[in-house]
């Protein structure tokens, strides 16, 4: 006998109702196997940069990095001497 476990991550701006997302995996998983179990949601809040952090550690998903603009280079004045 095998165990299977698969971790989804769902991330919206809206709320969505665990419980209805529960019994779609249960119906799906219905009949493919003798026992089907899926445990309650947790729900965590995250911020911008929060959803910026799991998404490079979990999802592996990165921003491009950002090119700079190079620096102009420092010229110095040349100071003109008067020859007499």
């Amino acid at each position: 006998m095998q165990k299977y476990t698969f971790v989804v991550d769902v991330v919206s701006d809206s709320a969505i109702d665990a419980n209805t997302v529960r019994a779609s995996l249960l119906e799906t998983v219905d009949g493919i196997g003798t026992i089907a179990a899926v445990h309650p949601a947790k729900v965590d809040s995250l911020k911008e940069q929060g959803f910026k952090v799991w998404r490079a550690r979990v999802a592996g998903i990165k921003e491009p990095a950002k090119v700079k603009a190079p620096k102009a280079k420092k010229v110095e004045a040349e100071v003109a001497t008067a020859t007499a």
